[in-house]
């Protein structure tokens, strides 16, 4: 990736905008970043990193050309990078979350942060902007943009900055690490993730292995122990005992069984010759129960065969009750009737009634018509004068805009002169105000300057204490893990004796005399080891101190670097501390004038351009002018308009005299119409419907009379008919010889009949087969005497008991014994499997320990990949550092063990050829640490993006560093440095060097002055 085009807009307390243009400082292969300590120089890679991956925010801050006539609100915060990547070149936008005026209203609301990227391959450089963006590739969603510049480019922001930004310390850090810390980075960078992801599987799948192992054997133990066994033996033992008692239960059963079978059968006799007796009690029960019911079946007789007679007579008794309905009919008809036609006979004379009162008011229907003639002519008059109507409404319209046009030129003109007169009192403040603001700003301007010294000192003598502190709580650290560590070495050699006495010990007790010993040979044994112990014990003691030691080794190597770390770090911040002054009064103080000062400022309100106040002064004297000469010429218009008005209505007025007051209007006189005309109507209307209600009543009457003379013939004739029938059914009665009250008495058991006929037979038969019944019962018995039950019973029941019993031991002893049989089946086979599953999973589990670094060297299977990779790294960095430091110093990897440490994989030390040894880091002075925090840097990069097709790194930073180089007639090492770096660039890469140091900037020309001022920094082009 090669930077083209960095464009910051709006940023900074001030805001304002800058555009850096790489392509000159970046054509030239090694160019610069420069400014004094503190000018935030390396904030311009923070700005490009921010731009691709939307990270670092906050740190370009204060980065932008300050302009005084420039307000945040104008524009947004954004930055945007155009880059080239191989043949295509891309243009990233991005804004981040900011505070920006709402767009209704006062006050601000949040913009969140948005993100664009562009193919602009096809679009000239300085022709890309926010409005010629090219081809779309992701819009608005951060999420989208930074997946789509980390697919380009092949890294994330957190490697982007290890590899593309070469910070200061961060390699030199990299190189004191040990080897976790080593690991962590480099695994980061390299791709190794497939070694450990085997690892990890094989690592899972062996202890899956050995956990099944163990837990089997653990199975099978609890297995046994749970049936009371101890051994496989015991089992075994147990079988045969189980099988013993299933055979003695069975003859058990054949015992209880026999005397079972006897109890039943004494029983079920029994039981036969009780049912007889019970079924002689039985019968006789049940004869009784029927004789008992012979008086109801007789009654029941008796109600048959007066049901039979009165459903001889039934047919004569309907034909009474239909005769004395239809007589009841009549009567009720007769009756309706004369109602009918009296109703009718009244109706009639109110009919007449009504048609005579209208008949004599028909003179009032004549004054009618004559009022509705008189309306009509008044209607013409006033259609008459509809155009001199229409001349009053347009002189009233005219006269209305007239008095609004004079009151809008009244307000107008008192608007104009209240403008006038605030103009005039704004103009006087705003004058008053500039000069008072321009002595608070510079007394402003000299207490920011004041606190902003007083702060960086306060926080330079806090970061000297809070380093102080660290590097005594360090030191103490270390030295107790100096002494933690000889301790634990102690420890380790204590067991390790204890477990080698252990060991002769074992060997001496089997020594014979005359036999050779198996360590020396010989054949005499004058003075055998006499120490005890559990040697497996010993040696797992031994091992345990053993790994103790190792750990409290790591622990001080690590606290010894973080002790010289600290003190480095305290004595860099004592050199700022003494490049500061130490200001005159406290910072708090400071302060309080400042907001003091700023509080007057604030209530002086906001600045106020005098030069437009005097501009609208004029303008308001203007308008106020034109206001007053509006409100003239209103008034003239209103006075014509009131005399054309007066014109008008007198003319309208003369028309329409004839017309009373009250019907000028149309809608009223046309309702006066309305109303009498709709009066004559209904008047005649009414007449019409009396005369014709008068017919039809008259109607009415006459046929209700001849239905009232047909009702009484048909009374007449019912009646008659109704005392026929009375007499056939009284003489009915009297032929059967049954009173009418018991025929009334015996009607509802006419439908009964049927079921009394099947009662009365269904008792007689059942009171013959009830007598049979007890008969035969009584000759069953005979001469029987009558026995109880309950010691056959109780007989059964103890036999019955006996034989479950024996039936349930006799399936527990099989039970017991088959699963016992079964028990030992299953744990053969499964210890079977358990050996095979132990014997073909060996290599596995071997395998896994060994990946795992459980093997001679303690290097895990992605360390070794790790390691093998960083040895490409260090021959690389080796052919930066060889002549950076004319062949003096070569990196080599620690892969042996020295100091009694466990060996290694990532250690690092460097090769001094003057003395022929390898020496540790930390050992080099602080201009060599640097080289060699260089070369690795450099030689880390080639390798990544060798080993890495994705990763493209045309441009790196390099960043501060080269002021502890030494020089020689200001040469030195420090241009063998910059050779170095002048040797890698080539036609597609460049190098930023981020330097306060003056030898470099004379060095590399080409590049970018960071200057550092009180309201941010600015940025200028330097080409040589």
């Amino acid at each position: 990736m090669r930077p083209i085009k960095l464009t910051l807009s709006a940023f900074g307390p001030y805001g304002g905008a800058e555009t850096i243009d790489f392509r000159e400082a970046t054509d030239a292969g090694l160019f610069g970043i420069y400014g004094p300590t503190g000018s935030g120089k390396s904030s311009i890679f923070s700005a490009i990193s921010f731009a691709l991956f939307g990270e670092g925010a906050k740190e370009e801050q204060g980065i932008g050309t300050m302009r005084s006539d420039f307000a945040p609100e104008d524009l947004l915060t954004e930055v945007s990078l155009q880059f080239e990547l191989g043949s295509k070149r891309y243009y990233v936008r991005r804004q981040p979350d900011q505070a920006r005026p709402k767009a209704r209203g006062e006050g601000h609301t949040m913009q969140p942060h948005a993100a664009w990227v562009f193919d602009v391959s096809d679009v000239a450089i300085d022709d890309v902007g926010p409005d010629n963006s090219g081809v779309p590739i992701a819009e608005k969603k951060v999420g989208a943009v930074l997946s789509h510049v980390e697919g380009l480019l092949g890294y994330g922001a957190q490697q982007f900055r290890q590899i593309v930004l070469l910070p200061q310390g961060r390699f030199e850090r990299f190189l004191v690490s040990n080897s976790k810390d080593r690991l962590e980075i480099l695994r980061e960078l390299f791709d190794v993730s497939l070694y450990r992801r085997l690892t990890e599987k094989l690592k899972a799948n062996a202890a899956n292995i050995r956990r099944e192992i163990e837990d089997g054997y653990r199975l099978h133990a609890s297995r046994l122990q749970t049936e009371g066994f101890n051994s496989s033996d015991e089992l075994t033992d147990g079988i045969a005992s189980a099988l013993e008692r299933y055979e003695f239960a069975q003859l058990a059963v054949s015992e209880t069984a026999a005397v079972l079978a006897v109890a039943n059968k004494a029983y079920a006799a029994a039981e036969e010759q009780e049912k007889r007796f019970v079924e002689v009690e039985a019968a006789s029960a049940a004869l009784k129960q029927l004789e008992a019911q012979g008086q109801a079946f007789e009654a029941m007789r008796a109600r048959r065969s007066q049901a039979e007679l009165a459903r001889r007579i039934s047919d004569l008794d309907a034909s009474v009750a239909d005769a004395q309905r239809r007589y009841r009919a009549a009567i009720d008809a007769h009756a309706n009737a004369e109602v009918e036609a009296r109703e009718a006979s009244e109706a009639l004379s109110a009919a007449n009634a009504t048609l005579l009162d209208l008949r004599s008011r028909d003179h009032e229907i004549e004054d009618i018509a004559r009022k509705i003639d008189q309306l009509n002519r008044h209607k013409q008059v006033l259609v008459d004068a509809v155009e001199r109507l229409a001349g009053l409404e347009a002189a009233e319209a005219g006269l209305e805009q007239a008095k609004q046009a004079h009151s809008q030129a009244a307000d107008a003109e008192a608007q104009a002169a209240d403008l006038c007169e605030e103009k005039e009192t704004a103009l006087a403040a705003a004058q008053a105000n500039g000069l008072e603001r321009q002595r608070l700003s510079a007394t402003r301007d000299g207490l920011k300057s004041e606190v902003d010294a007083a702060r960086a000192f306060a926080k330079a003598a806090q970061d000297v204490k809070l380093s102080q502190e660290a590097c005594e709580k360090a030191s103490e650290i270390a030295r107790d893990a100096q002494t933690r560590h000889t301790e634990a070495v102690a420890v380790a050699e204590m067991h390790e004796l204890a477990f080698l006495a252990a060991q002769a010990s074992v060997l001496a007790q089997r020594l014979q005399d005359g036999h050779p010993c198996p360590v020396c040979g010989a054949s005499d044994h004058p003075d055998p080891a006499h120490d005890s112990g559990d040697a497996g014990a010993l040696e797992k003691a031994w091992r345990n101190a053993q790994g103790a030691a190792l750990a409290a080794s790591k622990a001080d190597r690590e606290a010894q670097a973080a002790a010289s770390s600290a003190r480095a770090t305290l004595d860099a911040k004592r050199a700022v501390l003494d490049g500061l002054t130490e200001p005159k009064r406290d910072v708090s103080e400071i302060d309080g004038d400042l907001q003091h000062v700023l509080g007057q400022i604030s209530a002086l309100g906001p600045d106020v351009d005098i030069g437009l106040l005097t501009e609208e002064l004029d303008d308001a004297r203007t308008r106020k002018l034109a206001a007053t000469a509006a409100l003239q010429q209103a008034r003239d218009a209103l006075g014509k308009a009131t005399t054309a008005e007066a014109l008008a209505r007198q003319a309208y007025d003369e028309k329409i005299a004839s017309v009373p007051e009250n019907l000028r209007q149309q809608d009223s006189l046309q309702t006066a119409i309305d109303a009498a005309t709709t009066d004559l109507s209904s008047r005649k209307q009414a007449l019409a419907d009396a005369d014709a209600r008068q017919r039809e009543f008259d109607a009415i009457a006459i046929k209700a009379a001849a239905a009232l003379r047909s009702a009484s013939t048909t009374v007449s004739e019912t009646e008659i008919d109704l005392a026929a029938k009375r007499s056939a059914f009284e003489a009915r009665l009297t032929e059967l010889g049954i009173a009418e009250a018991e025929y009334r008495a015996a009607i509802p058991d006419i439908a009964e009949i049927p079921a009394l006929e099947q009662a009365i037979a269904g008792f007689d038969t059942a009171l013959v087969e009830a007598r049979a019944r007890e008969t035969m019962a009584r000759n069953a018995v005979g001469n029987a005497q009558r026995q109880s039950l309950e010691p056959y019973r109780l007989s059964c029941a103890q036999a019955q008991t006996a034989a479950e019993e024996a039936v349930r031991q006799s399936a527990a002893a099989q039970q017991k014994h088959q699963s016992l049989v079964e028990l030992q089946a299953s744990l053969e086979a499964q210890l079977e499997n358990l050996q095979t599953l132990e014997q073909s999973s060996g290599a596995l589990r071997g395998i896994a320990e060994a990946f795992d670094g459980q093997n001679e060297m303690r290097t895990s299977l992605e360390t070794f990949a790790i390691g093998a990779m960083f040895d490409q790294v260090l021959e690389a960095a080796n052919l930066r550092l060889d002549p950076m430091t004319s062949g003096r110093y070569r990196f080599e990897r620690d892969t042996v063990s020295v100091g009694g440490r466990s060996k290694r994989g990532l250690d690092v030390r460097v090769h001094d050829i003057e003395t022929g040894r390898a020496r540790e880091i930390i050992t080099l002075s602080g201009g060599e640490t640097f080289i060699a925090a260089l070369s690795l840097a450099l030689g880390l990069s080639d390798i990544v993006e060798m080993t890495n097709g994705a990763i493209r790194l045309d441009t790196i930073f390099i960043d501060e560093g080269f002021g502890s180089l030494d020089t020689e007639n200001d040469a030195g090492t420090l241009d063998q440095v910059l050779q170095v770096l002048q040797n890698i660039v080539g036609e597609r890469r460049a190098v930023g060097l981020i330097s306060h140091v003056p030898l470099v900037q004379q060095a590399v020309p080409n590049g970018f002055t960071v200057h550092k001022g009180t309201n941010g920094s600015q940025i200028t082009v330097r080409a040589a």
